[in-house]
């Protein structure tokens, strides 16, 4: 590094800052473009203060620079090539442009590019080929304003910068400022004039196509003024508006006033646009809404705003759109949470209903199974009864769970070929209790020859019961009530005719619709739900069938009419019963359930197949008992009190004694999600009480098999 020539005497510094100022004053005061004062500055700064050096003045949003070399035209070139950056308040200050004060570098060497560069290799390539020895900056303010930056670079001539030229540079920085100032605001000018028309002939042609009101507001004299659709929109007649911002203010519903002068007022302190929306109130107090779009124009040499703008249109449908849409949607919106909250509160309580019910039929259903294999005989026809109102009743309790399935024709049914007089003989005994009750005439007309059809035998016997339970439900006491069963080479058909309230004719289409009833008493002894007949058509329009009511009128009795496609003729003979598998090997089992009677009827079934079985009543007592009894097999209810049936597989599976167990959940719960719950606890199958002992046995040979094959 060169070393820094000796300083000049103060007498010929003195005649050299005189002569910098006597040729800035005449360069400037001949300059009409920014580019011409910011230059002029600089060549009258050049060579006295710098080899080379730049000019960085605030322009809009951008910052302008303008650069000059007194005999180094390719440091000048990379001046300008160089990109200003606001640095963080840390970092070193380059540019009094960023600080707003002077700033001094009077050494700068190959460790100061570095620290400068903030490991920008870019601008540590550029630093390097400027070459510069020595820098300073002063800030250029004009009103207060920090309007830019002067900055001064030694390079080839080795000379250093010092306090002196710091302080005479900001001098002619000051000097610089009026005349700087003046040409930026010129430039300022010509350019929101230009933008002015070109945003007049938009807007000329927005008001055309959108029905637009112009208005226009002359900050400096406070003149507020508009287009004829202006002062319509606002509910005026040209010559009606006092034209000042206070006129203005108060054509605004006063609701909306104080925001709105304070988007104004925004407006102004930015020099931004801005959008709102407002009420106006027309004659009569009718309120309408208007949406505007405003922006400040050019501004005067202090800064200030000369012009808001804008253009206004109605948007009172608009509003009233989105408005009643937003209601709609947040009703739509409560309506499904409260549809979803409905649905899960009926799920859980329709799946707590199915287990209740469910419960009391499994040792029902157990008792049944070990009278039948201990032989008992004097008791078979009440047995084979007890077994078909179970079987039923478990098929109504599905159905229970799940009435939209059935609605919706999404049950599956069990088709064979049935006749169909045993269908309307079972249909016939779960009624005949209610028709002995109320004292009623019941004739039944069969053919003597079988009517085959092809369904389910449940099913259809469900859709006939629920006829004759309504004629005798609806008939009041010593009536009649037939049922005749007729045919053709098509079609079988069983017609229900009572003597009872019948049906009135506005009531008749929408019979079969879900929870349609008739008037009902108060004491409701004869309603219901209102879904039996609408299951009842389901159920036959599932056979490939059809179902009709008919009534002559209130107090005259009805008629239902289910008629059923005939089978085709049998070609093979009925399948013989299956014969029974092998008697399967005896094993170890647990049996967990808190009803008491379930827990034996199971007990001794399962011992009379030949199993060792222990019982408990809970879960802990389950697990006290495994710590010297290993089942093979644990047959578990879920719903025990305390530690459910879920919880007690996973501890029972968590005990190493017990490796390689098999687990069953036998259960009231019997929905989808209640099967994947088992599963996911560690269940290796899932039935739902009542289940069939043989089912049972089937499964349990299955399980103690597996589990004899699998390897501890």
């Amino acid at each position: 590094m060169n070393p820094p020539i000796d300083a000049p005497a103060p007498t010929g510094r003195a005649e050299a800052q005189l002569r910098v100022l006597e040729r800035a004053i005449a360069l400037l005061s001949s300059t009409a473009t920014l580019d011409d004062a910011l230059g002029s500055t600089l060549d009258a700064c050049l060579p006295v203060l710098g080899d080379f050096g730049h000019f960085d003045v605030v322009v809009g949003d951008e910052v302008h620079r303008v650069a000059r070399a007194a005999d180094d035209e390719p440091a000048a070139t990379a001046l300008r090539q160089q990109r200003w950056r606001r640095r963080p308040p840390e970092a070193t200050e380059l540019s009094a442009l960023c600080s707003g004060w002077p700033v001094l570098h009077p050494e700068m060497d190959a460790a100061w590019y570095q620290a400068m560069a903030t490991g920008d290799d870019e601008e540590l390539d550029a630093w390097r080929r400027l070459g510069a020895v020595s820098m300073l900056s002063v800030p250029l303010r004009h009103a207060g304003e920090l309007v830019g930056a002067l900055s001064l670079f030694m390079g080839s001539s080795g000379r250093r910068h010092g306090a002196d030229e710091l302080e005479f540079a900001g001098l002619l920085a000051a000097l610089a400022a009026p005349p700087v100032v003046s040409a930026r605001l010129r430039e300022a000018q010509h350019r929101a004039e230009a933008a002015w028309r070109a945003s007049e002939e938009r807007l000329r042609l927005a008001l055309e196509a959108g029905r637009l009101g112009l208005w226009e507001w002359n900050v400096a004299d406070d003149r507020f003024s508009g287009c004829e659709r202006f002062y319509q929109l606002h509910g005026l007649v040209p010559g009606a508006f006092g034209g000042r911002l206070a006129d203005f203010q108060a054509l605004v519903h006063p609701e909306d006033r104080e925001a709105m002068a304070r988007q104004m007022q925004r407006a102004l302190d930015t020099g931004t646009g801005f959008a709102a929306e407002f009420r106006v109130l027309h004659p009569g107090n009718e309120t309408r809404w208007l949406a505007t779009y405003a922006k400040v124009h050019p501004t005067t040499p202090d800064g200030r705003p000369l012009r808001l703008a804008g253009a206004s249109y109605d948007a009172t449908e608009r509003l009233q759109l989105l408005a009643a849409e937003r209601t709609a949607r947040a009703d739509a919106e409560a309506a499904r949470g409260d549809a979803e909250a409905a649905n899960r509160a009926k799920d859980e309580f329709l799946a707590m209903l199915g287990h209740e019910l469910r419960n009391p039929l499994a040792p029902i259903v157990t008792a049944l199974h070990l009278m039948e294999l201990r032989g008992e005989s004097s008791t078979l026809p009440e047995r084979e009864l007890i077994a078909r109102q179970v079987a039923h009743l478990s098929r109504l309790v599905d159905d229970l769970l799940d009435v939209s399935r059935i609605t919706q024709g999404k049950v599956a049914l069990k088709l064979e070929r049935l006749d169909i007089a045993a269908v309307v003989r079972k249909a016939v005994e779960q009624v005949w209790p209610a028709l002995e009750k109320r004292s009623l005439h019941f004739e039944a007309s069969l053919p003597c020859d079988p009517l085959q059809v092809q369904g389910d035998a449940v099913r259809l016997a469900q859709v006939l019961s629920n006829l004759l339970g309504n004629a005798a439900k609806f008939t009041p006491a010593g009536g009649q009530v037939t049922l005749a069963v007729t045919a053709d080479e098509a079609e079988v058909q069983v017609a229900v005719r009572d003597s009872g309230v019948g049906i009135a004719p506005e009531l008749l289409p929408r019979v079969f619709d879900l929870f349609v009833q008739g008037p009902q008493r108060l004491d409701r002894i004869e309603g219901g739900l209102g879904l039996g007949l609408a299951i009842a058509r389901t159920l036959v329009q599932m056979h490939q069938g059809r179902i009709a009511a008919d009534s002559p009128g209130p107090g005259m009795g009805s008629v239902f009419t289910v008629t059923l496609p005939r089978a085709a003729p049998a070609d093979a003979a009925p399948p013989r019963p299956a014969e029974p598998g092998p008697r399967p090997a005896a094993a170890r089992l647990l049996v967990v359930d808190d009803n008491e009677d379930a827990a034996e009827m199971l007990t001794q079934l399962l011992m009379l197949a030949g199993h060792e079985v222990r019982s408990a009543p809970d879960g802990p007592s389950a697990l006290a008992l495994v710590q010297t009894y290993l089942p093979d097999v644990a047959v578990l209810d879920i719903g025990l009190p305390g530690m459910d049936g879920y919880m007690l597989a996973r501890q029972l599976k968590a005990q190493p004694q017990l490796a390689g167990m098999r687990l069953v959940a036998l259960t009231g719960y019997g929905r989808e999600p209640d099967r994947e719950r088992a599963h996911a606890a560690g269940f290796d199958e899932h039935l739902v009480k009542p289940v069939d002992p043989q089912r049972l046995l089937q499964v349990l040979a299955a399980l103690v098999e597996a589990r004899r094959q699998t390897p501890l």
